[in-house]
């Protein structure tokens, strides 16, 4: 009797891993292809789609998916997915997302802090970490704050200068 509940049980986890596949594909492909501006939209679109889910399921989703949001001039952001912050970091013009979100940067001896509009600092550090700038060790991002760690032996003039090479103009944003 144990044995036929083992097997009864698989068949519900891979349904859930199914659906939940599907879910994640059919959010990138709703995302590459609309400007989704809100959580609300993308739910929207998703269960037009056939998909139901909660808006917290929604959520855990768009965290796992490394999914950030950037700045738009007719909607105010846009869900941008990982793969996409990363295919602007390899052309040749760089999208004006990191540019437009910085607000200023401040040294503190050999941290950097870098302020942004609200909701835009996960994905202006997204982009600062998908660089793999050799002096930038990492970034940890809030709301609108994100602290830069800059690898050792790197002065503050370095660090600026790489952020540069991806933020143009970030210089002129110091404090």
């Amino acid at each position: 009797m144990y044995q036929d509940n083992v097997y009864f049980c698989i068949p519900i986890v891979y349904l859930y891993m199914s659906t939940k596949i599907d879910r994640h594909n059919q959010i990138k492909k709703i995302i590459r292809n609309n400007k989704m501006a809100g959580q609300e939209e993308l739910l929207e679109s998703l269960r037009k789609e056939g998909f139901e889910l909660t808006q917290a399921t929604l959520s855990r989703d768009l965290k796992e998916m490394r999914v950030s949001k950037l700045a738009d001039p007719v909607k105010g952001s846009v869900f941008v997915l990982h793969e996409q912050l990363k295919q602007n970091n390899q052309q040749a013009t760089i999208p004006l997302i990191p540019v437009n979100s910085v607000i200023s940067v401040v040294f503190s001896y050999h941290l950097c802090v870098v302020r942004t509009f609200p909701s835009f600092a996960s994905t202006v550090a997204n982009y600062i970490d998908s660089s793999q700038l050799a002096e930038i060790a990492g970034t940890v991002a809030g709301d609108d704050t994100i602290l830069v760690i800059p690898r050792e032996g790197y002065t503050q003039k370095e660090i600026l200068k790489a952020l540069g090479s991806v933020i143009p103009e970030i210089e002129t944003r110091l404090d």
